[in-house]
């Protein structure tokens, strides 16, 4: 293993330092509860991983917000308090095993499989996606065409993520990962292909990033504000 010394040599990822450079990617795993509390079940899953030498663990997407967020059935959320609260084996366990742990955070927008809270999706725009739904996650048929989303929607999805974040550092956490890609909300303001929106948040690319930039400058602040010794998120600067 001369070759690969690097991979197992303790290693600083911004203010949070890791046994090694080994890392899980967070995969849909849908095993939590139906009201999307994590549970014993996701707490063996994870620290395997911890036991096994894996430094630093991202965990599958979790839901930041009970309306318009959640993607799949048995997705597990971070919510709300008592979603948050049950996150906190899966975190004691892991930072037992001697592993690190980092919450990936979510939102459907338009590719919505299954949701308990709202019966419609919301997109930068009114673009139906393509394919079809799974019913494994809980779906079934075409995805429907979502509704394009308000300001003040935009507004509360940003703080949906940041309140989700504050929970993840109270539980213990070692960070956030926001998810951008595959498809969902972020990635579909990224898509000159389906974010066709006239306003500031749409356009050139400099208003595609927008708000993918003021969701991470809003967890930025709100992990700042958050007081807990045991977690490393980043400070903002």
């Amino acid at each position: 293993m001369q070759s690969y010394a690097h991979l197992f040599a303790p290693y600083r990822l911004g203010p949070l330092s890791l046994p090694n450079r080994i890392a899980l990617a967070p995969m849909t795993r849908t095993s939590a509860e139906p009201s999307g509390l994590a549970n014993d079940r996701m707490v063996r899953y994870y620290t395997r991983f911890a036991e096994g030498g894996f430094g630093l663990l991202i965990t599958e997407g979790a839901y930041p917000d009970l309306a318009h967020s959640q993607a799949y059935e048995n997705q597990p959320g971070i919510a709300d308090e008592e979603q948050a609260a049950s996150w906190r084996p899966v975190v004691e366990a892991v930072h037992r095993a001697g592993g690190r742990i980092i919450c990936q955070l979510m939102h459907a927008g338009a590719l919505v499989q299954y949701n308990r809270f709202v019966r419609e999706a919301i997109a930068p725009s009114a673009v139906k996606p393509k394919g079809r739904q799974l019913e494994e996650h809980g779906g079934s048929g075409e995805f429907a065409v979502p509704r394009e989303m308000t300001r003040e929607e935009i507004d509360a999805v940003i703080s949906g993520f940041a309140a989700a974040a504050r929970r993840a550092k109270q539980v213990g956490f070692d960070g956030v990962e926001v998810h951008a890609a595959n498809g969902y909300l972020l990635d579909q303001f990224l898509s000159e292909g389906i974010n066709l929106r006239t306003d500031e948040y749409g356009g050139p690319a400099a208003n595609r990033v927008r708000l993918t930039v003021q969701v991470l400058e809003a967890i930025r602040h709100a992990a700042d504000r958050t007081s807990s010794s045991a977690c490393a998120f980043p400070r903002a600067r």
